[in-house]
């Protein structure tokens, strides 16, 4: 049989060429610049770059209809994910930045008060009667010590929302600057459904669950998702402010005045490359045998959108093992919870694609990884002679942490080295970067993973500063 993955050289065959000719036929010029030189040196030259063609389009075939023989198919592309918050005006905002450790506010039909602990003297008591309009109320706060009020809405007084021992400090505005909203009473809950949908550069982003802005607030963070799979999707830290004029609202909901993204979209991806399925091929010969963990794990991984799935045997009891299967969500989703139990426990209906690998008599616990809510601070330097706008540096920075942050598979630690590399590729004009807190890796555990920003407690702050010298 041929070896049809042999190459020859064009030298090779043109040395073939040459003896064949040589040897039936009566032509002997083969000096430079003569016809019969010049077309064997061009056909060999052509033939042996087909050979290496064919030779590497037999390697990539091969493999390439084993695959999808066994019905071993490429896992799709992602989605990205992460959160929008949609946002309504307030009458007006209210801000303490005094020494007191809490600030409750309160407001009747009548009065507006707030005791503050730790610093009696800062408390406010004002009534309507005497203040009839918010701008008179504003007025009023912004003139004391230790308090600042900005006016959105020139309305009654008495219209406001009723609040009882609502907390300022700490609080943020809608504007996300230090302070409290404060409402009016016709700022009714709002019900935002499934499928509410904005736009920016082109990619579209809805909402995957229903959601409520309550009654006396003006924001509500939501989870969401790209439209469409890739890495499009992956948009950085305020890439969303329709205020603003970055993107726009698609769906009109009464009572939303704009939409805003605090933190990054991470997770969209390209579908799974042929080295990829290589590797996760290899898991599944490994464990091919039906109630091994292998074989189980490999199962499971096959399922489309899984990121990692790990077990712990003989946990929480003996004989039960416990499932954690990361989807990037943090949850598991009901169609998710019924196809992990197919690959458990097989489907009559499709035995060809689910023919269960779980071990009769052992049950199995499904869960979704334990969050760890990594919070990082880090300062970052451009040099005084180069001209970059330092909130920019900031917002690069921190896309590219939270997106490193989030997008870790499952058990894997928050390191520290990449967290600094990750942020020096993030915009050319950051010249170095330093960590502040913590000062160690933050460690994850085999059943958890690590999460960041809007949606998480999780909180990455970045200091952009000049560097005077290098």
């Amino acid at each position: 049989m041929a070896n049809i993955t042999k190459v020859y050289t064009g030298a090779q065959i043109n040395k073939m060429y040459r003896d064949k000719i040589l040897a039936s036929s009566d032509l002997t010029d083969f000096n430079d610049g003569s016809v019969i030189k010049a077309l064997i040196q061009s056909n060999s030259d052509i033939i042996s770059h087909v050979m290496m063609d064919t030779k590497n389009a037999i390697y990539v075939a091969i493999p390439y209809a084993l695959f999808e023989g066994l019905g071993f198919t490429k896992k799709a592309a992602n989605n990205a994910i992460g959160y929008i918050r949609p946002y309504r005006t307030p009458a007006f905002t209210i801000a303490y930045s005094g020494v007191g450790t809490s600030a409750l506010l309160t407001i009747s039909g009548t009065t507006f008060s707030v005791p503050v602990t730790g610093a009696p003297g800062d408390a406010l008591s004002l009534a309507f009667a005497t203040y009839p309009k918010t701008s008179d109320l504003v007025t009023y706060i912004d003139a004391q010590s230790n308090w600042s009020a900005t006016l959105y809405k020139d309305v009654d007084s008495d219209t406001e929302y009723l609040y009882s021992g609502s907390e300022i400090v700490g609080s943020l505005d809608f504007e996300l600057n230090s302070g409290f909203d404060i409402m009016l009473q016709t700022d009714v809950a709002v019900q935002i459904l499934q499928g509410y949908s904005i736009s920016v550069d082109e990619i579209t982003i809805i909402t995957t669950a229903d959601a409520t802005m309550l009654a006396g607030e003006s924001d509500i963070v939501i989870a969401s998702e790209a439209a469409t799979t890739g890495v499009a999707g992956n948009i950085a830290v305020n890439a969303i402010d329709t205020e603003r004029g970055k993107g726009f609202v698609n769906t009109q909901i009464t009572g939303i005045n704009f939409v805003i993204n605090d933190s990054a979209f991470s997770g969209g991806s390209i579908a799974e490359t042929e080295s990829q399925r290589e590797v996760r091929f290899s898991e599944a010969i490994n464990g091919l045998n039906a109630g091994t963990e292998r074989g189980i794990i490999a199962e499971i991984k096959k399922i489309d959108g899984v990121l990692g799935a790990g077990m712990r045997t003989n946990y929480p009891i003996k004989g039960t093992n416990t499932l954690i299967v990361d989807d990037g969500s943090g949850t598991i989703s009901p169609a998710l919870d019924l196809l992990i139990d197919k690959a458990i426990e097989g489907d009559p209906d499709d035995f060809e694609n689910f023919p269960g690998k779980g071990t009769e008599g052992i049950g199995y616990i499904k869960s979704p990884p334990v969050i760890v809510n990594a919070s990082l601070s880090i300062t970052i330097y451009r040099l005084s002679s180069v001209v970059a706008d330092l909130d920019q540096m900031e917002v690069d920075a921190k896309t590219a942490i939270e997106q490193y942050i989030n997008t870790l598979a499952l058990g894997h630690d928050v390191v520290l080295s990449e967290v600094i590399r990750k942020t020096k590729n993030a915009n050319a004009a950051i010249y170095d970067a330093v960590i502040t807190s913590p000062a160690v890796n933050i460690p994850v555990g085999e059943n958890e993973f690590a999460k960041t920003g809007a949606g998480y407690s999780g909180v990455i702050t970045v200091v952009a500063v000049i560097k005077t010298s290098p």
